[in-house]
């Protein structure tokens, strides 16, 4: 019996081993840290290869988009180093692939990581600055939503966290309180191994939920439909479903997007600072990765427009959801026993704990503060990353008004928009008043009217006979309804715009023109005469090129009632080697051909060569021109872009352009 008591004692006192709780994680550790970042490098430098990288659409959306908006001096930056690339895109974007797939080879192989991960802070940096213009941030409409601030950044970041440090020097197991024992918390996961230890993945996720509860705040981003708008403008050039869905999502958002704003923000507000003043970290890790997967299939379309064609990356949705995988900690802290990382920061650096508080707290108030506007314009709406993926918007049939009495449409014209009819006798009223109506998109002023001294007769008489351009007199590329403008297009044409009126400001005097080239291929004694360069028209042909501010086919000038040729528009021929018109910003920018225009009866029907109006002078023949578009330099009713308005009213604007 005493035997039997003894074998019990011992039983007794010999605890039992706890068994190790089951272990969920994704990202366990800083090995997988390491080939995951490395596969989206790879992934980036495939989509790097996709044949629209090598275009100048490439140049004019990431490299020339990015400085749309941007202060002064970086727009200055963005342009200068766009302008440098463009002559040899091809050669540039081939070696930007190449460094991206060396970099996400290096991760997956373990003694080429510390190389590639060096190779890539240098790259983030440029590619951040100059392809991401630095994540919209400063332009006052980023936001989270669309991927403010840049995946690339989060690549370097993240890449911290994957820096195998020296095993001696690791702290592998400390406690993170200082009493000794091992580490638990955001210490214990896979991305507090690297630079910094647990102070690297800790700055980083309260940094970026705290930028993005500023960014939400900021007065743009507070407009009714600033929500609604982002994740409609992702949609174009999207697969069906997908634009449907992202539809459906924007209308069932509304006019709430003010109080969307602020929610999101309060959101990222709690989700940023939980795991600094909190012992278990968990959910609101597992709350930032699903507020991001959520930010994702929306306001960023999904793998980050990749499925629109034109995508560089899956955009920080998915690097967030990495981010928190990679910091959920195998080990919980004891409530009992640990200090929070704020505590314990207040403790050590007291000053730079509130200093960090204060900062923040003085960023929300200035942003909350500034008030809203009523409601958003065309460049408000949220902008960040996404924006620069956005395809190319698509015509529709049963989303736009007819025109005005049945008439004919002619172009694409905008959801519900006034669809403004061209048209003119001699008995129209001679200072343009009712001639003065655009054939340009849905920009047109209603009540436009020119202002200047009234033309003599014989002069009005003869634009409004000769150049009426009325919708039976053109013909467009593209007809329809239209969709809405995407951000990314409305940015990208106003990049153009500025462009293409930057490269003919030297041209503002006619004999300047001359010299460079430039020859009349329409009548000199007729008020308005379009001029080509014949020698950038063959080049733009032989590089298959078009819409390039750099290689401008032609100019029209318009002749004012005191003799003044005036500067009218800067215009670009499609080459005869371009099949197809290209519409890189959506609507916004048309292609037309006049068609009732003569020409000589030799020669090539593709050569802008206009002898006359119709009807035609023997030896003559009527043909219709190359397609073109231009770029208004006198305010015409339409706006820059207005599809060839009456010549009265290109003459009118001429006499009220400014002095130059």
């Amino acid at each position: 019996m005493g035997v039997g008591v003894a074998v019990n004692v011992d039983e007794e006192a010999a605890p039992v081993a706890p068994r190790a709780p089951a272990d969920f994680r994704l990202v366990r550790t800083q090995r997988t840290l390491q080939i995951v970042l490395g596969l989206f490098w790879i992934l980036d430098a495939a989509l790097q290869f996709q044949p629209y990288m090598f275009s100048q659409s490439f140049v004019t959306t990431y490299l020339l988009g990015g400085a749309a908006g941007q202060p002064a001096v970086i727009h200055w930056a963005l342009t200068n180093v766009a302008h440098f690339l463009a002559p040899h895109i091809a050669v540039w974007n081939t070696l930007f692939a190449l460094i991206q797939l060396a970099i996400g080879v290096g991760l997956l192989f373990p003694r080429t990581v510390r190389p590639a991960l060096a190779l890539s802070f240098p790259y983030v940096l440029g590619v951040w600055v100059f392809g991401e213009g630095l994540g919209f941030v400063f332009t006052g409409s980023a936001t989270a939503l669309t991927g403010a601030p840049g995946s690339v950044l989060l690549y370097a970041c993240i890449g911290l966290m994957a820096w195998p440090r020296v095993a001696g020097r690791r702290a592998a197991s400390p406690d993170p309180d200082g009493g000794g024992g091992q580490a638990a918390g955001i210490a214990s996961s896979a991305a507090a191994r690297g630079i910094g230890g647990m102070i690297t993945p800790l700055v980083v996720w309260s940094g970026f939920w705290s930028l993005a509860a500023v960014l939400f705040l900021l007065p743009n981003n507070r407009t009714p439909t600033s929500v609604s708008s982002a994740v409609s403008g992702m949609a174009p050039g999207n697969p069906r479903w997908y634009a449907d869905f992202l539809t459906g999502v924007a209308h069932h958002l509304g006019s709430n997007g003010t109080e969307t704003a602020w929610v999101l923000a309060i959101a990222s507000l709690v989700i940023g600072l939980g795991p600094l003043v909190a012992r278990r970290p968990g959910i609101f890790l597992a709350a930032g990765g699903l507020l991001a997967a959520l930010f994702w299939i929306t306001g960023q379309g999904l793998l980050g427009g990749i499925l629109t064609g034109n995508g560089t990356d899956p955009n920080t949705g998915p690097l967030i959801v990495l981010l928190a995988l990679s910091m959920a900690p195998p080990l919980e802290t004891e409530p009992s026993r640990a200090r929070t990382p704020f505590s314990t920061l207040v403790r050590l650096r007291p000053v730079l704990a509130l200093g960090g508080g204060a900062a923040l707290a003085l960023g929300l108030l200035l942003s909350a503060a500034y008030p809203a506007p009523a409601q958003e314009t065309s460049g408000m709406a949220m902008s960040g990353m996404a924006g620069m993926t956005s395809g190319a918007s698509t015509a529709t049939t049963a989303s736009c008004t007819a025109g005005n009495a049945g008439t004919a449409r002619a172009g694409l014209d905008l959801t519900n928009t006034p669809y403004m009819i061209m048209g003119g006798t001699a008995g129209m009223n001679m200072n343009g008043a009712d001639a003065s109506a655009a054939a340009g998109l849905n920009t047109t002023k209603a009540n436009w009217a020119y202002t200047g001294p009234a033309f003599p007769r014989a002069l009005a008489e003869e634009l409004l006979t000769d150049g009426e351009n009325g919708p039976d007199q053109i013909h467009m590329a593209a007809t329809g309804c239209a969709k809405e403008p995407t951000f990314s297009e409305e940015i990208n044409e106003s990049q153009y715009l500025a462009s293409t009126s930057e490269a003919v400001a030297r041209y503002a005097s006619l004999p300047a023109a001359l010299a460079a080239g430039y020859v009349a291929v329409s009548p000199v004694n007729y008020p308005v005469v379009y001029y080509v360069n014949p020698g950038i028209e063959a080049a733009n042909a032989a590089a298959h090129r078009t819409l390039d501010p750099a290689h401008i086919d032609g100019l029209v000038y318009a002749t004012t009632p005191s003799g003044k040729p005036v500067l009218a528009a800067a215009m670009y021929v499609l080459p005869v080697t371009v099949s197809k018109p290209p519409m890189p910003y959506g609507a916004l920018v048309q292609w037309h051909e006049r068609t009732a225009v003569c020409g000589a009866l030799t020669g090539s029907a593709t050569t802008l060569d206009i002898t006359g109006t119709t009807p035609c002078a023997a030896g003559t023949i009527q043909r219709p021109t190359p397609y073109v578009t231009m770029v208004w330099q006198v305010p015409v009713a339409g706006g820059p872009t207005a599809i060839q308005p009456p010549d009265i009213q290109i003459v009118e604007a001429a006499v009220m352009a400014p002095a130059t």
